[in-house]
């Protein structure tokens, strides 16, 4: 029994030791890995300043892109003169639109008229009974569904305006995806990142750089200016104003004119102008003026 006691009690000393001589040890361990939880980490934005464009990139990625964008555009242009029916304007619209018309140059150049002649046209557009913006007319505007030639149109428009977008950006993703193609030369927020580089999954890169499909984006509505000096002022079809007259926007569309809402609006115009004349006193002011010099 003594010589087990005193085994036992030599195998207790020696693990007390071992532990003692390996506790210093875990603690450097463990002050190490704490420091280096602590050490804080290079931002991503450094990471991005070491990226080398290749200049072939920019031979064979991003002028091509222009270049094709370019020759897309003009024979869309001409794709939509071949495309655009020429018809005359509705008689009915054309008689509203010139009878609003003489109305607001009424009262626009009102203070050139005298009192009698201004209240004798104001009656002509406006008297009770006789007015000729009291006149009977269909109210509410018509359905562009009733209208075959406007949705020919309209179609017309959209396969103008679709297809080569459609096409464009399958090309673009088949042939160039992946591809970073060049730098904004000013710093931008986190916000842009998700607008400048479609198809690029990098957390690590800087805004600033813009992928190929983003570029495509870019050029598509940031060179309509050059678009227009190359192909002229009317021949290049505007996109935001046909998507405005497909979603029921835009007063001068015939098919979404309301000529009675139109006529009342005008007449209330024309009650509350405030009419005074500039030539009542024209002489006097004149004598006036002469008699100072």
């Amino acid at each position: 029994a003594a010589s087990c006691s005193s085994a036992s009690e030599r195998r207790r000393r020696a693990y007390g030791r071992a532990r003692a001589a390996a506790w210093p040890s875990a603690r450097t361990e463990q002050r190490r890995g704490s420091s280096a939880q602590r050490r804080p980490l290079a931002p991503a934005a450094n990471m991005a300043h070491d990226l080398m464009l290749d200049p072939s990139i920019r031979n064979w990625v991003l002028f091509p892109i222009i270049l094709v964008m370019t020759l897309v555009q003009v024979n869309r242009s001409w794709v939509q003169v071949l495309l655009k029916s020429e018809k005359p304007p509705e008689q009915d619209h054309v008689h509203h639109m010139q009878l609003l018309s003489r109305s607001a140059r009424l009262r626009a150049n009102n203070r050139l008229l005298s009192s009698a002649a201004f209240n004798v046209r104001r009656d002509f557009f406006r008297a009770k009974g006789t007015g000729r913006l009291r006149a009977e007319v269909e109210g509410g505007a018509p359905n562009p569904m009733q209208n075959p030639d406007g949705m020919m149109d309209m179609l017309k428009g959209n396969l103008s305006m679709m297809v080569p977008n459609i096409v464009m950006m399958g090309w673009i993703s088949y042939f160039f995806s992946g591809f970073v193609l060049v730098k904004i030369p000013f710093t931008l927020t986190e916000g842009f990142k998700q607008m400048l580089q479609r198809g690029v999954e990098l957390q690590t890169l800087d805004v600033s750089y813009v992928s190929s499909l983003s570029w495509y984006f870019l050029v598509m509505f940031g060179l309509r200016g050059l678009f227009t000096l190359l192909l002229g002022e009317n021949s290049l079809p505007d996109d935001t104003q046909m998507m405005q007259q497909q979603m029921g926007m835009g007063a001068a569309n015939p098919m979404q004119f309301d000529a009675k809402k139109a006529y009342k609006s005008e007449r209330d115009a024309l009650k509350f102008v405030e009419h005074v004349c500039v030539l009542d006193d024209a002489e006097k002011a004149f004598l006036s003026k002469s008699a100072a010099r």
